[in-house]
């Protein structure tokens, strides 16, 4: 039972949950790995105990791992134990939520010493702020540092003194960056030991995953923080039970299962529970609760589990029930008392009620695999301003892939499908090759965005550009003197263009705006070309005037722009246009002066 007696305050206390996050290969999982394996060999009767996606350290384990520091430093252990939230990554931290926060009382987010802020890195960062969670940083993988001697299993201070100074330097300056990458992000770090005061800096611990090193140092911070900030938080609740699912699994023999972490309260076999499902919640009763023998004898998978009566706050266990096919992972789960049925009901509807998203008729689809990632993307989506249609866990179906064909006629930039964690169902592919439809897939959230928003970009640009092959351009020119080659039918006169670019079949107006004929071609050194730009000095016949007349050696004259045509490319692809197209444009307002309003739209 994971709740010891507050000696001073006579109230019960719970053992904290702490979740591990941390970019791909940081050494999250190893770290969980040295963790466990060094408290296995040290543990006494008490033990470790391996709950299904977590990990138990009672308090006896923990004095096993650091009691030495902690006498050292003059901390007592106050605390039952710690809950620490072992499934890789940081999407099991997302699936950590309750109304508005997180399940988790404190979280570790491993970063890679010998290469620091990662994706996942910032990431990680995002969701933690997102959810107000205290953390310290375990800056892993010391034994990689250049010079550096390693003392398997010892603290940070033991093994930092032993080391030489290009050793010490090199730690010294990896820190340094650290601190530096969380000072641009409004945040002050520190290496723990240095640190005056934790509630306004964040603790850096050295660590490895391969050597032990720093593994006391970190129960030792997790342990002190917890006990001076949190318990408050951690007052025990003897009450019906209160969690959050972290996965739905298939278990042979057990059919569809949930791996739950209970952060309050009581929860007993054959009670009464509220779990959120895909389109409704659903009211079960527990058929078994579940959890593994110690962490040694997991190897065998056909005596991997054992049956208990009752899990007590804070716990990883796993619960059978018929019915459960429809949990979400990340969804709430509750107790249902006899009797209080609809009002569990009703309070875990009006949960789920959080995650639903405000959707457009033009944006993209998302297909995510828990409700935790669904909120945390979404959010990040958000962020940049881009429109969503559909937002939703599970697979890619044919039904999203028509939606998002639809959305193709209308915003083309925005017909994607964004995949997280999920795959794509085999009768939507063929949807996808007919209608050509963009998927992106990916196991990192910000590569995923990324990924997007670089299609969505060049997307766009292709769309403007292929726009802007049908509007007339703007252009003028300057009838050069004597260089009147042919008078009339057609006049043939060279001129210098002054900006932008002329092209056949172009009308020219003068500065009175009175048509003066279109060009009909243009030659450059007795050669035909099919455009002139800025600076080019050509021939051009022009059908209608004749030099002396409607046009004289000395004139600027102008390409013609329908209004329509003149309203687009200074509003909509003013972004696409040169300075010059643009002041050649507003010089075209000038001149056509006696209806300047109408011809800008105004």
């Amino acid at each position: 039972m994971s709740k010891i007696i507050d000696e001073k305050e006579g109230k019960r206390i719970r053992s904290p949950i702490g979740v591990i996050l941390g970019h791909v290969d940081s050494g999250k999982t190893s770290l969980l790995d040295k963790v466990r394996g060094t408290a296995v060999q040290a543990r006494e009767a008490a033990g470790i105990t391996q709950h299904v996606g977590a990990s138990f350290f009672p308090s006896e384990t923990i004095l096993n791992v650091c009691g030495a520091l902690m006498e050292a430093t003059k901390v007592q252990l106050n605390i039952p134990g710690i809950l620490i939230v072992d499934t890789p990554g940081h999407a099991a931290f997302m699936n950590l939520r309750k109304r508005g926060a997180s399940v988790a009382d404190i979280a570790i987010l491993v970063v890679d010493v010998t290469r620091g802020f990662q994706a996942q890195t910032y990431e990680s960062l995002d969701i933690l702020r997102a959810r107000k969670t205290p953390f310290i940083i375990a800056a892993n993988k010391i034994d990689r540092i250049s010079a550096w001697k390693s003392i398997p299993n010892a603290t940070f201070q033991e093994t930092y003194s032993k080391q030489n100074e290009k050793a010490s330097a090199d730690m010294d300056n990896r820190i340094y960056e650290i601190m530096g990458e969380l000072s641009e992000l409004r945040m002050e770090g520190e290496r723990y030991d240095r640190v005056k005061d934790f509630r306004k800096s964040i603790a850096i611990v050295p660590t490895s995953a391969q050597t032990g090193e720093g593994i006391p140092d970190l129960f030792l911070v997790l342990s002190g923080l917890t006990q001076q900030f949190m318990m408050d938080k951690l007052e025990y609740s003897e009450g019906p039970g209160i969690g959050t699912v972290l996965e739905v699994k298939e278990e042979e023999g057990l059919g569809t299962t949930i791996d739950v972490i209970l952060y309050e309260g009581v929860m007993k076999k054959n009670d009464k529970i509220v779990v959120g499902g895909r389109e409704k919640p659903a009211l079960l009763k527990i058929r078994a609760l579940l959890e593994p023998k110690d962490l040694d004898e997991m190897r065998d998978p056909r005596d991997k589990f054992k049956g208990v009566d009752s899990v007590f706050a804070s716990a990883g266990v796993k619960i059978s029930a018929p019915g459960l096919e429809d949990a979400l992972a990340g969804a709430p789960i509750r107790v249902a008392p006899p009797g209080e049925e609809d009002d569990v009901y009703k309070a875990v509807e009006s949960e789920l009620e959080s995650f639903r998203i405000e959707t457009k008729t033009n944006g993209l689809i998302l297909k995510v695999d828990t409700l935790g990632s669904l909120e945390a993307i979404v959010d990040m989506i958000k962020e940049k301003n881009i429109p969503i249609q559909k937002a939703d866990v599970g697979e890619v179906n044919k039904k999203d892939v028509i939606d998002a064909a639809i959305v193709a006629d209308k915003t083309p930039e925005y017909a994607a499908i964004l995949c997280f964690n999920v795959n794509v169902h085999s009768d939507a592919q063929e949807e996808i090759e007919v209608n050509d439809i963009k998927v992106f897939s990916n196991n990192v959230i910000y590569n995923l965005i990324d990924d997007f928003e670089r299609w969505m970009i060049d997307t766009r640009e292709a769309i403007k550009t292929d726009s802007l092959k049908d509007l007339q351009m703007p252009a003028k020119i300057e009838l050069l003197p004597d260089h009147t080659f042919r008078s009339s039918k057609p006049a043939i006169v060279g001129v210098e263009v002054l900006g932008g670019k002329i092209h056949p079949q172009q009308m020219l107006i003068r500065q009175d705006n009175k048509r003066v004929g279109r060009i009909r071609q243009i030659q450059e050194r007795q050669e035909s070309v099919q455009e002139a730009t800025k600076g080019k000095q050509v021939a051009i016949s022009i059908r209608g005037p004749t030099v002396g007349r409607q046009i004289k050696e000395g004139d600027v004259l102008y390409v013609d722009i329908p209004e329509r045509h003149a309203v687009l490319l200074m509003k909509k692809y003013r972004d696409m246009i040169t300075n010059d197209d643009a002041k050649i444009l507003e010089e075209l307002a000038v001149i056509k002066r006696e209806n300047v309003s109408k011809y800008w739209g105004w």
